[in-house]
């Protein structure tokens, strides 16, 4: 009798384990993530490029120790990844637009809607305040960029028709010195690229 008891306690015990690691969430996850849009297409039908600002519409704010080098790593890193994956860069008419992003911790005093404009916000590559402005359509796992931690590396592909994020593949903290050297970037680049 006395085990007939314990049966249901022991029973509730292992579905709570069972359902345990799905209260994990990405942000505390090690190592590369990604994911895609349920409307995309199958991203490896896409063979052409091209980055969705080629240059930053107003000069880039750099403070805190950070790089411009770490930008020309960043692209000449994913352009490469891009191409052993079988894309070609193009000037017109590209099957996916790529962006990147390092995020960047807002010192609280900056960080307040009424010091952006719609569509504003905080990025490694434009600290001027300009960030980009496609859309994400409710994707699933969808955060903004203000929402990860300090140095995390993002990757984004977006449709160049519908203006909308295809896929996001990012790795949390990965770009510890904003001043990384290129060999420390492709490397970066690479893990989340392989989530493609």
């Amino acid at each position: 009798m006395k085990h007939t008891r314990q049966l249901p306690l022991l029973l509730l015990l292992l579905i709570s384990l069972l359902y345990l690691p799905s209260c994990v969430t990405t942000s505390a996850s090690l190592g590369a993530n990604a994911i895609k849009a349920p409307y995309a297409t199958n991203l490896r039908s896409y063979k052409t490029y091209a980055w969705y600002q080629d240059v930053p519409p107003a000069e880039a704010a750099y403070d805190r120790g950070f790089s411009a080098s770490l930008n020309k790593h960043l692209r000449q890193a994913i352009e490469q990844e891009l191409q052993e994956r079988g894309y070609t860069k193009v000037a017109q008419n590209p099957d996916v637009l790529v962006a990147y992003d390092v995020s960047v911790s807002v010192p609280l005093e900056k960080d307040k809607p009424e010091n952006f404009a719609k569509g504003f916000g905080y990025s490694y590559g434009y600290m001027g305040g300009y960030r980009y402005t496609y859309g994400h359509s409710d994707m699933p796992g969808y955060r903004n960029v203000d929402l990860f931690k300090q140095g995390t590396l993002i990757i984004d592909l977006i449709n160049p028709k519908t203006d909308l994020l295809l896929w996001r593949g990012w790795t949390e903290g990965a770009i510890k010195k904003f001043n990384a050297g290129y060999s420390t970037v492709q490397k970066r680049v690479e893990e989340v690229m392989e989530q493609l």
